[in-house]
């Protein structure tokens, strides 16, 4: 499949890729176990690579179809954003005891123990 790439699929997806992000690194890869014209994009940025599968047949009509171009761009799209999506942090538990006040008597410097508040000395 990959002798059938030419030129023009390559500038293509160059064009896409850097539509979507300038970072975004893209090349035509083998499928592996593909049944009939298929192959893939590889996909790489900031570390994290993923493969998206396409149709030789589709590929061919991005070529020539604004539509169908814009369509593949958006999968493209869809993929690394996938690839790169972090899943949010674990939120706090909400029911936490409130610590207690510094400022309060018990925290006093200075004079050792306990002293009461203000009041009569």
């Amino acid at each position: 499949m990959l002798r059938e790439v030419g030129d023009a699929h390559r500038r293509l997806l160059r064009e896409l890729t850097q539509r979507i992000s300038t970072r975004l690194d893209a090349e035509f890869t083998e499928v592996p176990g593909s049944d009939g014209p298929r192959l893939g994009v590889a996909l790489k940025e900031r570390g994290k690579a993923c493969v998206v599968e396409l149709s030789m047949v589709g590929l061919l009509r991005a070529v020539a179809d604004l539509p169908a171009r814009e369509s593949l761009r958006i999968r493209l799209k869809a993929a690394r954003d996938r690839m790169m999506f972090r899943a949010p942090p674990v939120p706090l538990p909400r029911h936490i005891e409130a610590a207690l006040d510094p400022a309060s008597s018990r925290f006093q410097f200075g004079g050792g123990g306990f002293r009461g508040g203000r009041g009569r000395r």
